[in-house]
């Protein structure tokens, strides 16, 4: 046997056997859970093995409560429609899809108050009256505290609503609005009949009883009437559709007196929020498919549900306060308590489920968001670090100061994102206690630390630094990064425009510690800064040796909302269309009446040479392999970028790449600090045979 042949044997031979050991070791571990994969249930609780000392405990910040299930209710059918009672938080009612409605008391939930019959339901603003609509019987008025009708109105209705003052009912019947009287006798006089065109899907009072306002399901008209007395006047009308074929899903006022808002959620998973007297929309929540609002007491905040979750969001700047999931199936139907402590979901599933908020720190006025939070993850048989929450703080400053050092290097002053702090203005750690042991999360890392964490932290406003008190299954004793990654959401679902916002980065916290500027690397990823290889030293690079911020990422940072804190949140959001890539040139058109600050377009590069910024290797030929093996034609990377300095429209053009994929990237960032992206192709599918020739001529 050669001398070849026998080391290759013996090289085989080695690999094997420390593979059969390394397989025994992972035999030998008593994993509590499945590790084969990212679970989508969250792993079986087991107790704490290793207590914390108080000493320590006290060094970290308390996990944000969420809410908590208060109750659950079985209707007996898919669920429709949900409301508190005004007067009563423990009294709710429910229709579902059977036509059943059934009063009950949250706090005694097997069987209903009462069972009923109809096509709608609402109470009256005192709660003393329910109003029973059905396209057989009409509108029927029911007292709550009798639990006997009280009166019969028209023959046929679809919906009918209680004005804020109990003087007024209006009704959905066939051709339109029915306005009634209740005044104060028993016997309710017919007021004033609104036409409308084709049928209403619903109708809401102001808070001040002066506004009325109706959609039509078909056509997705909206009317606004103002009311004096009994007298109506249509102020004003307009077509959610625009240029897009959608439709109302749910419509209300809030209660605000002085300044109402009228809130209307499309099918185009937008909720626009209105305002007199012209009622434009002044803006919009990117929500996702909405089939429900409501407005809590104090007209401050916006509850909507859809798609398996209730979301919360701030009437004042846009925020998502809070996101409440727990829902398998879709929701129809949602509803806040008039004192703000409660919120109920239900839909296809049948069940109600209350949720507790008195205790979230949803209503708290300085909620923090577009800053980095540190969280400390901690598996339930490890002891804390004693010094961890002081490395951390370290950790943070020092990067802090990096970026404080280049954007001044770049003329724009001592500028650095900003980082949630202690009242002593130390960095804020939280302490959060994972459900299991470590064992558990040595696979599918990421994955499954950020399932825990996500029901109690919100990574769509906020950079997430997560540190994992765990070693990995090779025993390094030095830290690293698990994972970076942005929180993308669809901004227009017809043309594929995302925002960005928010991330997380999850490392792991052993007693070597890391490095400032691989921190700085992958924090610059959460801001929106993507792979610069146009230089090895750049930061973003894959440089050996990076340490400077780009002049282009500077620029970029100089209007990042993480280094610009306490910016308004409403935003019209930047439109991205392509206009031409003929004569080796890309033209974009670019618009956003907040003013576009910078436009950035990444490219898959697909040459055999990677860029000159791109240095894994020093050794040339083994920085060629790892290219061509890991990244060719696989990453965007930037190739180049325009700063408009805050014009709102713009069309800019880009020389086309010549080793490049034909999916492209642009991205921008607006006066703001909101960042939109959009992929498309340089070259269309359905270009015609002129335009390819053309633009091969010219692009040689």
């Amino acid at each position: 046997m050669s001398f070849k042949r026998f080391l290759a044997v013996f090289v085989i031979g080695v690999t094997i056997s420390v593979g059969f050991v390394f397989f025994l070791k992972l035999k030998s571990r008593e994993f509590t859970y499945d590790l084969s994969s990212a679970n989508k249930a969250l792993p079986p609780v087991v107790p704490r093995s290793v207590e914390i000392p108080e000493e320590i405990r006290n060094k970290f910040s308390e996990v944000p409560q969420k809410p908590t299930l208060y109750a659950t209710i079985e209707h007996g059918s898919p669920i429709d429609s949900v409301f508190f009672s005004p007067s009563d938080p423990t009294l709710i009612v429910s229709r579902g899809r059977d036509k059943s409605i059934k009063l009950w008391n949250i706090n005694y939930t097997s069987e209903p108050i009462v069972v009923l019959k109809g096509d709608s339901i609402s109470f009256s603003s005192d709660g003393k009256l329910l109003a029973i609509c059905g396209l057989r019987n009409g509108t029927t008025l029911w007292d709550v505290e009798t639990k006997q009708q009280f009166v019969s109105l028209s023959s046929s209705s679809r919906e009918a609503v209680f004005s804020s003052d109990g003087k007024l009912i209006a009704e959905s019947i066939i051709g339109g609005i029915q306005l009634w009287n209740l005044g104060l006798s028993t016997q309710p006089t017919k007021g004033r009949m609104l036409r409308t065109d084709g049928i209403v899907k619903d109708l809401a009072f102001s808070g001040d009883g002066k506004l009325l306002s109706a959609a039509n399901r078909v056509s997705g008209k909206v009317d606004i009437w103002e009311i004096n007395g009994t007298q109506a006047v249509n102020q004003a009308n307009f077509n959610v559709k625009d240029d897009k074929d959608k439709w109302v899903e749910s419509l209300r006022f809030s209660p605000d007196t002085q300044n109402p808002v009228l809130a209307i959620a499309a099918n185009d998973k937008n909720i626009q929020l209105h305002t007199p007297s012209n009622w434009d929309v002044y803006t919009e929540i990117s929500a996702g498919y909405v089939n429900d609002i409501a407005f809590s007491s104090d007209a401050k905040t916006l509850v909507s549900a859809g798609h398996n979750e209730i979301e919360l969001w701030s009437v004042d700047n846009g925020e998502r306060l809070l996101t409440i999931e727990g829902y398998s199936r879709w929701l129809n139907c949602v509803d806040i308590s008039a004192d703000d402590n409660f919120v109920a979901g239900a839909g296809n599933d049948g069940v109600i489920r209350i949720w507790d908020l008195s205790g979230n720190l949803y209503k708290e006025p300085t909620i923090s968001s577009d800053v980095v939070k540190l969280i400390y993850f901690l598996p339930s048989d490890r002891a804390p670090q004693p010094d961890i929450p002081e490395k951390l703080d370290r950790l943070v400053q020092n990067v802090q100061e990096y970026y404080a050092d280049e954007m001044e290097r770049h003329g724009f002053g001592r500028k650095t994102f900003t980082v949630e702090k202690n009242t002593d203005g130390s960095t804020k750690v939280y302490l959060f206690e994972g459900r299991t042991t470590a064992d558990y999360y040595f696979i599918n890392t990421a994955k499954k630390v950020k399932k825990e964490i996500e029901s109690y932290f919100d990574s769509s406003k906020n950079i997430h630094l997560i540190v994992a008190d765990i070693n990995n299954v090779l025993g390094n004793i030095s830290s690293s990064i698990v994972s970076t990654s942005t929180t993308p959401y669809t901004i227009d679902y017809t043309e594929d425009v995302k925002g960005i916002r928010g991330g997380d980065i999850i490392m792991t916290a052993n007693h070597n510690g890391i490095s400032t500027e691989l921190l700085s690397r992958h924090l610059g990823s959460t801001f929106g800064l993507g792979h610069d290889l146009r230089d090895p030293t750049h930061l973003m690079s894959y440089g050996r040796n990076p340490k400077q911020l780009s002049k282009g990422s500077a620029e970029w940072l100089n209007k990042s909302r993480l280094f610009n804190p306490n910016q308004t949140l409403y935003d019209v959001h930047t439109s991205i269309d392509k206009q031409s890539t003929l004569y080796g040139v890309m033209k974009i058109q670019v618009k956003d009446i907040d003013g576009i600050h910078q436009v950035r377009m990444y490219i898959k590069p697909t040459n055999d040479y990677p860029p000159p910024g791109y240095e894994f290797n020093p050794n040339p030929e083994i920085n060629k392999i790892n290219w061509e093996r890991k990244h060719k034609g696989k990453d965007f990377v930037l190739y180049d970028y325009i700063t408009l300095n805050g014009q709102d429209n713009a069309t800019v053009e880009f020389n086309l790449p010549k080793f490049s994929m034909n999916l492209i990237r642009v991205q921008t960032i607006d006066g703001h600090g909101n960042i939109v992206d959009r992929e498309m192709n340089l070259v269309d599918d359905k270009e015609s045979s002129i335009s390819k020739f053309i633009r091969s001529v010219f692009q040689g």
